[in-house]
């Protein structure tokens, strides 16, 4: 629950009251209004064409008889103006951290009481971690093994052996579809990779002839590598299938003996095995070379792929998550604070993630404040504050926001601004329980001992330019002025007036 009051204005005036003279003192009731409007008309009509001799010789007698205007005026002064935002607020930390063990158990210490100061790193409780030491000393024994200097050793030995595969599974492709079109295939692909290079070289730079004719000369290499594949292909079919997978057949024995040679082509399977033979025998050499080059602390790449690799990986998260687990079993304090509050003792069984210590940092405390939704225009980073804490009224601190939530805060069915205060000059005395309420001014503008003029006497001649009339010699001169703050009564005058100036405030009518 909390409390709010709207924003409040400040102003002190030094010197004489505020005075307002009239010329004349008779009201003419119900046609005052639009009679105002028509005549502050007229005012600034004058103010280009002729001021106070257009007023008086021109406007004036135009008006009937029986209705004469009546200016205002009010004394230009000295005094001070401030503009505030009130609220309530609540002292809080300026750091507060609820601490639970990560890993359940029986508490087994607990080395702080409640109001014992602590530094950050300092062990503040323990649960028994016997089984959590197991569990570590399992998971750090298996990836040893699995980077042992034996597994090193391994892996050198097996990609020895997926060397030696790759080339039977090389040497038996080429036997099925002929050394010729297995080297042509090979130069085609490399051509074609010149050409896909050169292309987006070309693409990069359109205008480059250098690489324009790199990209014309690749595509003439393909094409002659093509016309060598398909010669190769050609002597396959009519030459090397011939020659190599023909073989004579006999039956019958001794003069009735019977003999014919019977050509078998390899079929589309057995080239389709071959060719898949020596993709796999590829990966298997590549797996077992980032095996190695992973044990022996070379770099691979991302995507790297191997059932090896994956049990070495499954085996450093085991490890980690082990690791997190050992050392859950004791809370150690992430900040410099006072010890706010214990919820258990030695001998409780407690479940992860149950905040057992409550640690707050209170060196320097903020105020956590709010405002009416009203005044979320008069609240920025950088607004000095004033304080008065209830159990303190006698005594006004002085703070600075340091933060303004982006949206409203909403509780309940109330929507506020919600912001964090610095409080200054805090010492070894400041003792004040956290949770004190408090009231709060924002102040949003301050002007001290500044010259003044009355809202009503100002106008707006464009967005944040001001001008007013000033009596001299009995008469109103138009004059442009600096403003600076202003609340509903007044307004910071930076220049173009003086103390004791004698401007209109406005306009009756008496008849």
């Amino acid at each position: 629950m909390f409390y709010y009051t709207t924003a409040k204005i400040i102003t002190t005036m030094k010197g004489n009251e505020v005075m307002t003279s009239k010329l004349r003192t008779l009201f003419s009731g119900a046609k005052r209004s639009t009679r105002v409007i028509s005549i502050l008309v007229a005012i600034f009509i004058l103010a280009g064409t002729g001021g106070y001799a257009y007023y008086t010789q021109i406007y004036l007698p135009s008006q009937t008889t029986t209705e004469t205007a009546t200016l205002q005026t009010a004394t230009v002064r000295q005094g001070d103006l401030v503009i505030y935002a009130s609220g309530t607020g609540t002292l809080v930390a300026s750091d507060e951290v609820n601490l639970a063990f990560k890993t359940g158990g029986e508490v087994t210490e607990i080395n702080v009481k409640v109001g014992d100061k602590v530094k950050a790193g300092d062990v503040l409780a323990k649960v028994d971690d016997t089984d959590a030491q197991i569990a570590y000393t399992q998971a750090k024994r298996s990836l040893a093994e699995l980077t042992s200097i034996s597994a090193i050793a391994t892996a050198q030995t097996t990609i020895a052996t997926a060397m030696e595969n790759l080339q039977d599974a090389i040497s038996h492709l080429q036997y099925i579809i002929s050394p010729a079109v297995y080297n042509a295939e090979l130069l085609v692909a490399e051509k074609e990779q010149a050409v896909k290079d050169s292309q987006t070289a070309v693409d990069a730079n359109p205008s480059s002839k250098e690489a324009q004719v790199a990209l014309e000369t690749a595509q003439d290499e393909l094409k002659k590598a093509n016309d060598q594949l398909a010669r190769a292909q050609y002597n396959y079919e009519n030459s090397y299938v011939p020659a190599t997978f023909t073989v004579t057949e006999c039956t019958g024995f001794g003069p009735g003996r019977k003999c014919k040679d019977n050509t078998y082509s390899p079929t589309d399977a057995d080239i389709l095995d071959a060719r898949a033979g020596v993709t796999s025998a590829k990966a298997a050499l590549i797996e077992a070379q980032y095996l190695y080059d992973l044990l022996t602390g070379g770099e691979i790449p991302e995507d790297a792929t191997g059932s090896a690799l994956t049990e070495i990986e499954n085996a450093k998260l085991a490890l980690a998550s082990a690791q997190e687990a050992l050392e859950g079993t004791t809370i150690i304090a992430p900040i410099s604070g006072t010890v706010m509050s214990i919820d258990t003792r030695v001998g409780d069984t407690v479940g992860s993630g149950t905040t057992v210590i409550t640690v707050a940092d209170l060196d320097q405390p903020y105020l956590e404040i709010y405002l009416d939704e009203s005044d979320w225009t008069n609240i920025q980073v950088g607004y000095e504050v004033e304080i008065t804490f209830d159990i303190l009224p006698e005594r006004t601190f002085s703070g600075a926001v340091t933060s303004v939530d982006p949206g409203l805060y909403t509780s309940g069915n109330t929507s506020v601004v919600r912001a964090l205060v610095k409080i200054d000059n805090i010492n070894d005395s400041f003792n004040l329980p956290l949770g004190t309420s408090a009231s709060v001014d924002v102040i949003g503008g301050r002007a001290e001992n500044a010259v003044l003029v009355p809202i009503e006497a100002l106008h707006e001649t464009n967005s944040g330019e001001y001008a007013v009339f000033v009596v001299e010699n009995g008469k109103p001169r138009l004059r442009v002025i600096e403003v600076g703050i202003q609340d509903l009564l007044y307004a910071e005058v930076k220049s173009g007036l003086n103390p004791g100036d004698v401007v209109t405030t406005g306009i009756t009518e008496t008849q």
